[in-house]
């Protein structure tokens, strides 16, 4: 869980940022967790507990930065299930 929590940590940032490399940030950071794993369901599941464990913490839904964060992990989950 080590990468998932370094996404996260970068997602926060990212997030209390909030500039205009904030998108970029939170796409780099995705990038990183999404290496650190070999196998595309490995990937979707690391995916969905950044995405959880942001939500978890209580950041307001439905903001620009959640719902960025939302629409980037849901394309990445949907093609690494195509390729699953």
């Amino acid at each position: 869980m080590q990468p998932v929590i370094q996404c996260l940590r970068k997602v926060d940032h990212a997030f209390t940022v909030a500039d205009s490399t904030a998108g970029e940030r939170v796409l780099e950071a995705l990038n990183e967790l999404e290496s650190a794993y070999r196998r595309p369901s490995e990937r979707i599941v690391a995916l969905e507990a950044v995405l959880h464990e942001f939500d978890r913490r209580g950041r307001v839904d439905g903001t620009p930065f959640s719902r960025l964060l939302r629409l980037a992990v849901e394309r990445r989950q949907n093609k690494w299930s195509r390729h699953a």
